[in-house]
């Protein structure tokens, strides 16, 4: 017999034995999860992986032991999962309630200080900027515009970003410069 007809033979086997055990499967999670909802959860994850696995079956013949094999690591899985959930229920719950309440206000803030300190700028570096960083124009048609070469407008844009730092580093100190993720500068 050759591989693809094996292969055929297992793939159809194992979605009949899928089928056929389906209420034997499903019992067994209901028993060990304690609720019908959790086990067709589990069941469901649990088919995906053994139709994802099903080249893995090496022996027909000891097909149910494969297939509980892969139910119970499917359930461990899943009682990993629960167990991970709850932990975080629990150490959100014993977040104090003045944190939890003030949780958006405390999430990063990404830094808009540079697009207000633009203004501060030369004119020319400002716009080169804007144009070229905030705006992501092409390099190549800034340059042609402006009458200079890729080389010269590179060396203006790196002048012009030097110029920006040191005014962010004016306002807000370091903070913008080491993680503009999080700003909490003064506006």
């Amino acid at each position: 017999m050759n591989s693809d007809m094996e292969e055929q033979i297992s793939e159809t086997s194992t979605q009949r034995a899928l089928l056929d055990g389906r209420g034997a499967f499903l019992g067994f999670l209901v028993k060990r999860l304690g609720n019908r909802a959790d086990a067709e959860d589990v069941l469901q994850e649990y088919c995906i992986r053994v139709l994802a696995r099903k080249d893995q079956l090496r022996d027909i013949e000891r097909m149910d032991a494969w297939l509980y094999a892969i139910l119970r690591s499917t359930m461990n899985d899943h009682y990993r999962k629960t167990t991970r959930h709850s932990r975080l229920a629990v150490a959100v719950a014993r977040e104090p309630q003045e944190l939890v309440a003030d949780a958006p206000v405390q999430m990063a803030q990404p830094c808009t200080c540079p697009s207000r300190l633009l203004a501060e700028l030369r004119p020319i570096d400002a716009n080169l900027i804007r144009r070229i960083d905030f705006g992501e124009e092409d390099r190549g048609m800034v340059a042609a515009e402006m009458g200079l070469n890729r080389n010269a407008l590179g060396v203006r844009l790196h002048r012009a970003r030097a110029a920006l730092r040191e005014v962010i580093q004016h306002h807000c100190g370091a903070c913008c410069l080491e993680d503009p993720d999080d700003c909490h500068c003064p506006v």
